[in-house]
């Protein structure tokens, strides 16, 4: 995924989400001369899967994608700076940082499981000021 132009004049450099991991998934990444550490996991009632679909829409009421987001201090502890449902598109600002996800299309057998099954989330992170 090339750079996202965000809403507020910002530039989203693309994140490491890789959908062939699966879900739940976990990745450090250093940005802007810090280090964070991304959790993301998909959450599906149990009545959504009971038809074996393919591919989980998300967000509905019954699944969405979660988003976690840690800033590792200087001795190396973490600090939760984000915690959410996330919503395609909408900009998310969470201290020094801005964050957008758009497309969430999850395969069924990408929850709790890797492989090529087509899942795709696409997220970024920008500077919250530019």
């Amino acid at each position: 995924m090339d750079a996202l132009a965000g809403k507020q004049g910002r530039t989203f450099t693309p994140l490491p989400i890789n959908g062939e991991q699966g879900f739940p998934q976990s990745f450090p990444l250093s940005f802007n001369g810090s280090t964070y550490h991304f959790h993301l996991y998909v959450n599906v009632a149990s009545q959504k899967l009971d038809d074996r679909p393919q591919f989980i829409e998300v967000p509905t009421e019954e699944s969405f994608l979660v988003v976690t987001v840690e800033r590792e201090q200087v001795d190396s502890t973490r600090e939760v700076i984000f915690v959410r449902k996330v919503v395609p598109d909408l900009e998310y600002e969470a201290e020094n940082i801005a964050l957008v996800f758009s497309g969430q299309r999850i395969a069924r057998d990408n929850l709790n499981g890797v492989g090529a099954h087509g899942t795709q989330v696409f997220g970024g992170i920008a500077r919250r000021w530019v």
